[in-house]
């Protein structure tokens, strides 16, 4: 893997663009994302698809150049949003697409009156999670056979009430 010089990055970042999905061929490409990252790539799971909470959550897409690059999803549960799905495709890692999709989420939870952040991080990025806010919550665990942390950010509440 090649480094990105910091030049690099901002133009790169100025690029990125973070959208919530409003149509089915964009959940279709969530999907598509979720697959290559979560089954062909880790091996993580095969059902990547149709979960009861994507039709009450915000799933985003991140874009560079008119393609999809990296998906996101936040569920509300009363005062917490639960972040899940956080995927960068391969040849985008590294560029900020899940920093983008990251602050696009807690973004929106802030706007939704949301009060703390909670995800399960895999344990190769929870540096990059420490750098947003979040903080380790107990002890590790495995899914499938990646293991994980659960974390939590505290948020700043922006306004009550709201829909995806």
């Amino acid at each position: 893997m090649t480094s990105v010089e910091p030049e690099a990055r901002s133009v790169e970042r100025e690029r990125i663009r973070v959208e919530p999905v409003r149509t089915s061929e964009e959940l279709e490409l969530v999907y598509a994302i979720r697959s290559e990252v979560f089954d062909r790539e880790q091996h993580l799971t095969t059902w990547v698809r149709d979960y009861p909470e994507d039709g009450r959550s915000l799933n985003v897409l991140a874009w560079i150049d008119g393609e999809a690059v990296g998906t996101g999803r936040v569920s509300l549960w009363g005062d917490e949003a639960q972040i899940a799905w956080v995927a960068v495709r391969r040849p985008y890692r590294g560029r900020g697409v899940g920093r983008a999709i990251m602050e696009h989420l807690i973004r929106w939870a802030e706007e939704q009156g949301a009060r703390v952040a909670t995800l399960n991080a895999q344990t190769h990025a929870l540096e990059f999670y420490r750098k947003l806010g979040f903080r380790p919550i107990g002890r590790p665990f495995y899914m499938a056979h990646i293991e994980h942390q659960l974390m939590e950010r505290e948020l700043q509440p922006r306004a009550q009430g709201g829909t995806a």
